[in-house]
């Protein structure tokens, strides 16, 4: 299996990518909702569930072994009963998931861009090309994350440098000992957006041993940057005001750029920017739900398969694109039902099952944990 493992750099900027999905969906509108103009705080309010986040996973990963991800690490300490009744919530959890960003996708696309046409054919196209990216090695789709990752916190970089001009930033101050309190609120978009990283650890068995496992923290760090600073923006543009009230305001912060003809290219970056990183996000989550379900069955790892055929498993990872396209065809909401589900049951449920999942799994294994290290190596 040595060579379809991946580098530590190459797992790192496949999160990134990924996290980039949820970031655009969330922020700035939920933010500033939370915490008004004090929302580029919540960067930094929500540190401490993300730190908290970030030494469980940590912990998890010293215990796993060579090839191991996180779905034999639970299979082996749950047990065969309790360890696949996890390993199958949590792999619908990611199919769930995966079909939400399909259509939350979709539905931006269509109200922002293509405002006549139909969002199926977007959901189709999508899982299709989702479903050939992961039926190969994921080592090919993280060295396209690699790339990915340059164009489009490039392109982010870009609109924000350009936005410049037209910032204010009396608008971000001065904040008050009263102001302060809001960051809290404010944290809560930026801790689920970074709290997606914990499904990558399903992944982990992919990943080259190295002496330093720790790869996430550095994707957690940047997003929260990230996140920090397109709020911090949005609000020197429009103000806390206007900026809640406008559906997708980094988009149209975008629009509001005089600077000769570039604003169509500009527009064209973003696009790319939103379509990339929910194109990985749901290939990625396709690979964690197969990485979660494939156990459970005792199915091999798919990458030292042939990619045509439905044998050694290859089965269930169609049956896995189905159930993501199902799910995305299911959420044919109106747009202000699918907002509240973007804003609001999606980022709750996530939390749920990676922050209170995560953290009950490590509780609950804690006596295991102490019977390996009395053991020793």
């Amino acid at each position: 299996m040595d060579e379809h493992l991946i580098t530590k750099k190459q797992f790192s900027a496949a999160v990134l990518v990924s996290l980039l999905s949820p970031l655009l969906r969330l922020l700035p509108q939920t933010a500033v909702d939370f915490a008004g103009r004090a929302a580029w705080l919540g960067a930094a309010a929500a540190l401490p569930p993300v730190t908290l986040l970030g030494l469980i996973l940590t912990d998890f990963q010293r215990h796993m072994r060579p090839g191991e991800g996180m779905g034999g690490l639970l299979l082996r300490w749950l047990g065969p009963v309790a360890g696949r009744a996890a390993l199958c919530l949590y792999g619908a959890w990611f199919l769930f998931y995966g079909g939400f960003i399909l259509r939350s996708g979709a539905e931006r696309l269509v109200s922002t861009i293509y405002p006549s046409s139909g969002q199926e054919l977007f959901i189709l196209v999508t899982i299709a090309l989702c479903l050939a990216v992961s039926l190969g090695t994921l080592r090919a789709a993280a060295r396209m994350a690699v790339i990915m990752r340059a164009v489009l916190v490039g392109a982010l970089a870009a609109v924000l440098l350009l936005s410049l001009p037209n910032m204010e930033p009396a608008r971000l101050g001065p904040l008050g000992w009263r102001d302060l309190p809001a960051a809290i609120p404010g944290a809560l978009p930026f801790a689920s957006v970074c709290a997606v990283s914990a499904c990558f650890t399903f992944l982990a068995g992919y990943v080259g041993r190295t002496e330093d496992r720790l790869w996430l923290p550095g994707a957690m760090l940047l997003t929260l940057g990230l996140g920090g600073a397109i709020c911090a923006a949005v609000v020197c543009v429009f103000g806390p005001a206007l900026a809640g009230t406008l559906t997708y305001p980094f988009f149209v912060m975008i629009r509001s750029i005089s600077l000769w003809d570039l604003v169509p290219r500009i527009e064209a970056a973003v696009i790319a920017v939103w379509v990339g990183a929910d194109f990985m996000l749901c290939t990625m989550l396709l690979r964690c739900a197969h990485e979660a379900l494939r156990p459970v069955f005792g199915l091999p790892a798919p990458d030292s398969l042939p990619a045509g055929g439905l044998a050694g498993g290859r089965w269930l990872q169609w049956l896995e694109a189905g159930a993501v396209l199902g799910c995305a065809l299911a959420f044919g909401l109106p747009p202000w039902r699918l907002r509240l589900w973007s804003d609001r049951y999606i980022p709750l449920a996530s939390d749920i099952m990676l922050y209170g999942g995560f953290g009950l799994l490590w509780l609950v294994t804690l006596p295991r944990r102490k019977k390996e290290k009395s053991r020793g190596p």
